[in-house]
């Protein structure tokens, strides 16, 4: 279904990185000129629990010489494609917290940007750094657990400031040889800015209480974010979402997640599910999870029975031992699993044994380079199960046309066949005889088809060579609708013919009418209306029925 982003940002439970993302090398030395994430420049994380070799200061990069994912931002880059990141979306505290650094700058002090899970907290606080400080000031972001108390030495009688200490995640950094009350009391007093998140939970966790940490969280200036978005920054993202269709598709597929979520999770969802196709991983529960996806992209977005779900799936499996291997049950489980504490790849409808796929992942199979077309037979189970149901019979044969009519276009005689089905379901004539046709002529296993909706239109002409065609391969419905139209063709030209005055036209016709039954009088009156013309076999030219000739 399409090409997956290999390198997506490790699943945690509120961005847990120990390590930290980036460059470093034994000892916690400075890194000069390296590369990560495609960037290039100084950058230094320390290796945790050294007590030297802190960079010097001169060596720290600038504001704007780091990339979001030096800082931990997430990547929300799917297909390879894309931008690493969506444009910025401006938050309602943004402008609060770059009067706080700005503050920062000149007089030092701890600013945390705190905020569920999830929430854009790091990508919020890197936007106020690159875009407050810009070329102004250096940047030293250490890794968790890296020894800083030889770090107020270091920037001892320097005046080219400002200096900010970047500590993504704080709880990893508080305590023990980290940022501790008497650190950070002698950072503010050289004017060092420290600018931290933390998650709401850990925050609640440290501030409160007599704890060491407590007393550094004390002094800290907070900036609150809440995943849910406020009106002022739903309308700053409409505004924003023609220029990105990622943003474009948070604001119609994200449901009930916030708009950071599903761009954070988007990605990781998208990842894992392409590689649930492994023989080891999930192959069912990939394909289950396809289903649905295939049916949002193609307008039944409403979640649909679970039965339709195994129903559909089952026709891709086709030939895939892999699949077939893995149980229902745990495929089912794999799907619904809920990740990052936000939804998972199924996500449960209103009304129970109901199921849809996550928002993200139809967005994402919109736009794969990769995707692959839902089985021409599975629109006949999603009509049958859904004509009652939600989301109404019309809107449900409305998207079986309309993924059909592409690949129908293209010459495809199965396409075209199904295609005509539902446009006669809809009473559209004009459409449904046109691809009746149109299948008859590529293929002619579907002429019997095609004749017997141009005979039921009252088309017998047009209906006759297509039904012929099926009659010669062995189909004995077209066979006896065959036969009965060209008996209904004859007796028409033999009474026109006969009304104008042809006497062997009346004897005929009065012989057809005998033969299929009509009253009696109908076919003697054309018996003797040809006696009458001159054409009369009978001896006495009288009664020329078959029963009372040559007697």
């Amino acid at each position: 279904m399409g090409t997956s982003w290999d390198g997506a940002p490790e699943a945690e439970t509120e961005r847990e990185r120990p390590g930290s993302v980036g460059n470093s090398v034994s000892g916690g030395a400075v890194v000069g000129n390296v590369v990560q994430t495609g960037s290039i420049g100084s950058f230094y994380l320390g290796d945790g629990g050294h007590a030297g070799g802190l960079p010097a200061p001169d060596d720290w990069p600038r504001p704007d010489e780091l990339l979001p994912f030096d800082f931990g931002v997430r990547m929300s880059r799917t297909f390879r494609d894309e931008p690493d990141l969506t444009p910025y979306v401006e938050r309602d505290h943004d402008v609060r917290l770059a009067n706080l650094l700005w503050d920062g700058a000149e007089s030092g002090g701890l600013v945390v940007v705190t905020g569920e899970r999830l929430s854009g907290k790091t990508r919020t606080a890197y936007e106020a750094l690159s875009q407050g400080l810009g070329r102004r000031g250096r940047v030293f972001a250490p890794s968790p657990g890296t020894d800083l108390r030889t770090l107020p030495a270091l920037l001892r009688g320097r005046s080219d400031g400002p200096y900010v200490l970047w500590l993504d995640d704080l709880e990893g950094h508080l305590g023990g040889h980290g940022l501790t009350p008497g650190l950070l009391a002698q950072l503010i007093q050289q004017r060092v800015i420290v600018l931290a998140t933390m998650s709401e939970k850990e925050y609640e966790k440290h501030r409160f209480g007599s704890s060491a940490s407590s007393r550094v969280l004390v002094r800290a200036e907070t900036v609150e974010l809440s995943s849910r978005w406020s009106e002022d920054e739903l309308s700053r993202l409409m505004k924003l979402s023609s220029h990105d269709a990622r943003l474009e598709d948070a604001v119609e597929w994200r449901g009930d997640s916030s708009v950071t979520e599903y761009l954070a999770i988007g990605p990781e969802l998208w990842a894992e599910w392409q590689h649930a196709r492994r023989p080891s991983a999930h192959p069912r529960g990939h394909l289950l999870v396809r289903a649905a996806i295939d049916l949002a992209r193609h307008g039944i977005k409403d979640a649909v029975p679970l039965e339709l779900l195994r129903v559909i799936h089952q026709l891709y499996i086709s030939g895939s031992a892999d699949a077939s291997r893995e149980p229902f049950e745990d495929a089912l489980a794999w799907a619904t699993e809920t990740r990052y504490g936000v939804t998972g790849l199924l996500v449960a409808g209103p009304e129970p044994g109901t199921w849809r796929a996550y928002g993200s992942l139809v967005a994402d199979g919109t736009r794969s380079p990769d995707r692959g077309r839902m089985p021409h037979l599975a629109w006949h189970y999603v009509v049958t199960v859904l004509k009652f149901r939600a989301p109404g019979d019309d809107v449900v044969l409305a998207a079986a046309r309309a993924a059909l009519l592409p690949e129908a276009e293209k010459g495809d005689a199965d396409a075209m066949m199904w295609l005509a089905l539902f446009c006669d379901q809809v009473d559209d004539t004009a459409e449904a005889a046109r691809w009746y046709r149109a299948a008859a002529d590529a293929d002619p296993s579907h002429a019997h088809f095609a004749g017997k909706y141009l005979s039921r239109q009252g088309n017998a002409l047009e209906a006759i060579p297509y039904l012929r065609t099926a009659a010669d391969a062995g189909d004995r419905p077209s066979a006896t609708l065959l036969g009965r139209l060209l008996r209904d063709e004859a007796e028409h030209w033999l009474r026109i013919s006969a009304q104008s005055g042809d006497g062997e036209a009346a004897y005929e016709l009065a012989n057809l009418l005998h033969r299929s039954g009509t009253p009696v009088q109908e076919a003697d009156k054309w018996y003797a209306k040809a006696a009458e013309l001159g054409y009369a076999p009978a001896p006495d030219g009288l009664q020329a029925r078959p029963d009372t000739v040559n007697r």
